[in-house]
């Protein structure tokens, strides 16, 4: 299954108490079949407004963490739960 038919499965998910005092569904962002898949805690009041994960500080110092290994967002999947 893709990445775009599960978020389109998720719909405007409620499934857990998030839902409650989110504005967007973050559900995640990069290349689908990549290697490295990070899960980050809890999306943050720039990933809710952006709807993506890793923005603001947390994805400046995740893109600086990547280039220190040679690697760019666009080699790996993110997201937040």
């Amino acid at each position: 299954m893709s990445l775009p038919t599960i978020r389109k499965r998720l719909g405007d998910c409620t499934r857990c108490p998030l839902h409650a005092s989110r504005t967007n569904l973050v559900f995640g962002s990069g290349n689908p079949r990549a290697d490295i898949f990070l899960v980050g805690e809890a999306p943050g009041a720039r990933e809710d407004a952006q709807g993506e994960p890793f923005v603001g500080a947390a994805g400046k110092l995740l893109d600086r963490m990547l280039a220190g290994i040679g690697l760019a967002r666009s080699d790996i999947t993110s997201r937040t739960c």
